[in-house]
């Protein structure tokens, strides 16, 4: 499926180079439907919505941006908030007019909160990667999701010295709590079936 991606694509940033986002997609897509109403939380600067806004009736995307910080890290242009924030207005301009995509400013827990229960086909988290933080996050997304849906996200990492270990920790004490199923588990992507 080739992707109408407006955004620079960035080479020198792994984490963020285009090739990266579009590996990603490659993992979850088979998750994601069609004419879903899904919700990408943690949008950063916002080139990853791209890939998900082809599955989707309405695309929610969820970062708090300058309500967290100005710039994330030192103080250089590449690293500013408020650009990435403005470019994430100005690109998905027509879609947002159309009600096709939702920008929403704000932490994750209370985005969730002011949706109706089982509101989301899907939700991908790529927000805190803090342990307590995701455990929050994945349990406010829970009842948010259809029933039959998923809750997939980025950097799935078992190395305990690695800054997202708090991901791998938190999704795996709810497939504890909850028995739900991880049918992804791949190149640091996971995804469980919400069934409850």
């Amino acid at each position: 499926m080739e992707v109408n991606y407006r955004f620079p694509k960035v080479e020198d940033a792994v984490f963020y180079s285009f090739e990266r986002q579009k590996q990603r997609y490659e993992y979850i897509r088979p998750f994601l439907g069609e004419n879903a109403v899904g919700a990408e939380i943690g949008v950063f600067k916002g080139g990853f919505g791209e890939f998900l806004r082809q599955h989707t009736e309405v695309l929610y995307l969820v970062d708090p941006w300058i309500k967290l910080s100005t710039y994330w890290g030192d103080k250089k242009p590449e690293n500013s908030v408020v650009k990435a924030f403005i470019q994430v207005l100005t690109i998905y301009q027509e879609e947002i007019e159309a009600g096709r995509v939702k920008v929403v400013p704000d932490f994750s827990v209370p985005f969730l909160d002011s949706l109706d229960d089982e509101h989301l086909d899907w939700i991908y988290l790529d927000a805190s990667h803090k342990y307590e933080d995701t455990l929050k996050e994945i349990r406010a997304a829970i009842p948010k999701i259809k029933k039959g849906g998923y809750l997939l996200g980025d950097d799935f990492d078992p190395n305990p010295e690695s800054k997202q270990h708090g991901v791998y920790l938190a999704v795996n004490q709810i497939i504890s709590e909850y028995g739900y199923e991880m049918p992804l588990n791949n190149s640091r992507q996971w995804g469980l079936k919400i069934n409850t």
